[in-house]
């Protein structure tokens, strides 16, 4: 496992349960336009708030903050598959 691996693996532990819920609903729908994320976040997902979540993870640079949407970005996705982390 390279550095980056364990890197990424070590990141994902460290999240919390409203964070993980969250780059799971990323990893699920790719790309989701910011008031839309909110509402789904905090009325499907139970996520206490979703505004301060997306902003950690932006943070993090797990997830992308594009003109009114977020996005995962594939090569992520491909490195947590890699890793054989179940978000899905």
């Amino acid at each position: 496992m390279s550095n980056s691996e364990k890197d990424l693996r070590a990141l994902l532990k460290s999240l919390d349960e409203d964070q993980l819920k969250t780059l799971k609903y990323f990893c699920r729908y790719r790309s989701v336009g910011d008031l839309l994320a909110y509402r789904e976040l905090k009325a499907l997902y139970k996520v206490k708030d979703p505004v301060k979540t997306i902003a950690s993870l932006v943070e993090l640079g797990l997830i992308v903050k594009g003109q009114g949407c977020y996005s995962i970005s594939k090569d992520l996705l491909e490195k947590i598959r890699k890793l054989g982390v179940k978000l899905e």
